[in-house]
C-alpha cells in the first residue's frame, strides 16, 4: 500500500469513568482501578443491582446541562484528539476532514432525563435525530468531509473506525474523526436487567465466577489520516491501523454464533488485510463482558484462531474495570491498543480471581498490566444484531 493510502493514527481523546484525559485513563487502565460504582444518573429501586459505571463530569471542557451528556462526551474527546494530533480547527476543515460516530442509544437517554424531570420532550426537538452526533461536533469542528453515524450495537466503535478506515484507504478523505459515543441509560439498565444479565457486584471477564456485565459511557476518539497527509505536515504518528474487518452473524438477534462465525472471519480478514499472520499478534484486546455465554464463545474463538498457527498473545479486557459503554466500548479500547503498542504495556484482568477451565489455552493477563514488547495488537468487538468487527493496530517504525 503506498504511503499515501497507509491508515495512521495521530491523535487520540476520550471520555470515560477512568479519566476525560488520556494520560489519567492510561494510568487508571494499567494500575487496575475500577470505574463501577452505585448508579446516580437515575434510581434503581427494585432491581437486581444498583452499580454502573459513570463519567465524572467536571473532567470536561464543555458542562452546559442543557447539551445530551453524549454531545458533551464527544465534543470532549474530538477536541482533545485534535489538540493531539496537532491540527487546528482551521486545518480541519482545510483538509478534506471527516467523521464517522458510532453508537447504540444516541442522545435517548437526554430525551429520557427530560421525562424524568416531568419536562415531554417536543417532537422534532434538536436531539431527536442520532444523525445530530455526526453533524454537531461536524458544526463546532469545521469538518467538511464525509460524515456518518454507524449503530451497529457494541460493535459501533470498532465499525466507525473500519468505515473511516475504507474513506482514508479509497481517497476521499485525508483525516478522519472516529469513535463511539453511548450515555448511560435506563432502558439498556432494563434491558440487561430483563436479559439477567447484570453483575450483582464486579464485572470478571473469562472468571470461572463471571455472572454478568455492568453497564457504562464514555466516548473514544482517534484521528485517522493517510501516512502521506501525516509525513507532509509533520505529524507525530501514534500508530498504524493496516487491518480492519465488519461482518454480521446472520444468526441471532441477541444470541451470538455458537461457532463464533463473524468474530473468526473479521479476525481473518482483518490479519489478512494488514498483511499478518496470527503468530505475530502480541496483545489481543476481548470484547470480554463478563457474562456466562459471551466469555466462553470468545475463548474458544480466539483459541481455535491463534492455537493451531503458534500464536498466544496476551489478552485482556478493559469491561472488568470500565463496564460495558456500548457504543464507545472498542473505541476506547482501540485507544488502549494504540498506547500499548507505543508503550509496550498491556492492561491487565484485575478482577480475575479464577481462569475458566476453558481459557487454558489463552494467556491472560493476571493482575494490573503486564510489560512486554507489543509490535502489533487486536481489538475485537461484538453486539446485537449478529455485529461484529476487528481491528489491528501496529507499531509505526518509519
Amino acid at each position: 500500500m503506498p504511503d499515501s493510502r497507509r491508515v495512521v493514527v495521530t491523535g487520540l481523546g476520550l471520555a470515560s469513568p477512568l479519566g476525560c484525559d488520556v494520560e489519567e485513563f492510561w494510568t487508571r487502565v494499567t494500575t487496575g482501578a475500577l470505574a463501577t460504582g452505585p448508579v446516580t444518573r437515575f434510581a434503581t429501586d427494585g432491581y437486581p443491582t444498583h452499580l454502573a459505571a459513570e463519567v465524572d463530569e467536571p473532567g470536561l471542557s464543555d458542562p452546559d446541562p442543557d447539551t445530551p451528556r453524549s454531545v458533551r462526551y464527544l465534543r470532549h474527546g474530538i477536541g482533545a484528539a485534535l489538540r493531539t494530533a496537532g491540527l487546528e480547527r482551521g486545518d480541519a476543515a482545510r483538509e478534506r476532514a471527516g467523521i464517522v460516530v458510532g453508537t447504540v442509544m444516541g442522545a435517548r437517554p437526554h430525551l429520557e432525563e427530560l421525562r424524568r424531570q416531568g419536562v415531554e420532550p417536543a417532537r422534532g426537538g434538536p436531539w431527536d435525530s442520532p444523525g445530530l452526533l455526526a453533524h454537531d461536533p461536524a458544526r463546532v469542528f469545521g469538518l467538511r468531509g464525509p460524515r456518518q453515524v454507524v449503530a451497529a450495537g457494541c460493535a459501533a466503535g470498532n465499525t466507525a473506525l473500519a468505515m473511516a478506515a475504507d474513506e482514508i484507504r479509497t481517497g476521499r478523505a485525508e483525516v478522519m474523526v472516529a469513535g463511539g459515543v453511548d450515555e448511560l441509560s435506563e432502558a439498556v439498565f432494563q434491558l440487561f436487567t430483563t436479559l439477567r444479565a447484570l453483575a450483582p457486584d464486579r464485572v470478571r471477564p473469562f472468571d470461572r465466577d463471571r455472572r454478568g456485565m455492568l453497564p457504562s459511557e464514555g466516548a473514544g476518539v482517534l484521528v485517522l489520516e493517510s501516512l502521506g497527509h501525516a509525513l507532509g505536515r509533520g505529524a507525530r504518528v501514534l500508530a498504524e491501523l493496516p487491518g480492519w474487518a465488519v461482518a454480521a452473524d446472520a444468526h441471532h438477534m441477541t444470541a451470538p454464533h455458537p461457532k463464533s462465525a463473524g468474530l473468526l472471519h473479521c479476525m481473518e480478514q482483518s490479519l489478512r488485510r494488514a498483511g499478518l499472520r496470527p503468530d505475530e499478534i502480541d496483545h489481543v484486546s476481548a470484547h470480554g463482558t463478563g457474562t456466562p455465554a459471551n466469555d466462553a464463545l470468545e475463548a474458544a474463538a480466539l483459541a481455535a484462531f491463534f492455537v493451531p498457527h503458534g500464536g498466544r498473545p496476551a489478552l485482556s479486557s478493559l469491561k472488568g474495570m470500565l463496564g460495558h459503554s456500548q457504543g464507545a466500548a472498542s473505541a476506547l479500547e482501540a485507544i488502549a491498543c494504540v498506547l500499548a503498542v507505543g508503550r509496550d504495556r498491556v492492561p491487565g484482568n484485575p478482577t480475575l480471581d479464577h481462569p475458566d477451565d476453558a481459557c487454558a489455552p489463552l494467556d491472560l493477563v493476571r493482575g494490573p498490566a503486564r510489560d512486554l514488547r507489543v509490535r502489533a495488537a487486536l481489538s475485537n468487538a461484538f453486539g446485537f444484531g449478529g455485529n461484529t468487527s476487528s481491528v489491528v493496530l501496529t507499531r509505526y517504525d518509519g
